[in-house]
């Protein structure tokens, strides 16, 4: 196997694993607090913790689909792939914070309206949505390019939805976008590690 279909095999898998994780995670903690109470800590820290492991993986992902794209596609490639870099840091540094010094201050991060809550979502329904649409016009044909294509599709639109939450004051619309980066980014990235598979294989 190639170096690019090796890593983008290997991060594909990690980020269904990481999501599927986070999901979990997610409903054990809503299990304890309930809907209307916030989660906390120690559930809270480990959400956290899968959200620093999960964004180096959406760039490795993307690097790998911009090293394996075709010569005409590749400017869809480092569009994603530039985008993916932007959502890391933006989300990287929020829950560095909220690990960190926000613990240590008792500052909330993540809590509506805040700033810090509002660049975690410009990271994860805008970049990261913008992002999936540009990996989804990597891919064209039939097969499995097509289920990549279009979980990616479902995945970015979904995400990019959620950005109208904050905008408008109204988060039952940045739900959505859970919708597509909590549970549509590991179905693509499920779809995504059969792709860099095959992609081996042809």
């Amino acid at each position: 196997m190639s170096l690019a279909n090796r890593i983008g095999y290997l991060s594909s898998i990690g980020l269904f694993v990481v999501g599927v994780a986070y999901v979990l995670v997610v409903v054990f903690g809503i299990s304890q607090a309930g809907l209307d109470d916030p989660i906390v800590d120690p559930t809270l820290a480990v959400m956290e913790a899968l959200t620093l492991l999960s964004a180096p993986l959406v760039v490795a992902v993307m690097a790998s689909i911009y090293e394996t794209a075709s010569r005409d596609r590749k400017v869809f490639g480092v569009m994603a792939l530039v985008f993916a870099g932007v959502m890391a840091g933006l989300t990287s540094a929020v829950h560095f914070i909220a690990l960190t010094s926000g613990r240590q201050t008792d500052f909330v991060v993540l809590e509506w309206p805040s700033t810090l809550y509002a660049v975690e979502l410009l990271a994860w329904d805008y970049f990261l949505g913008l992002s999936l649409l540009c990996a989804a016009l990597v891919f064209v044909g039939s097969g499995i390019r097509a289920f990549a294509r279009w979980s990616l599709v479902a995945a970015g639109v979904l995400s990019l939805i959620g950005i109208i939450g904050p905008i408008v004051g109204d988060m039952a619309f940045q739900r959505i976008g859970i919708l597509g980066y909590g549970v549509g980014l590991p179905i693509a990235a499920l779809v995504l590690s059969r792709f860099f598979r095959r992609n081996e294989d042809s």
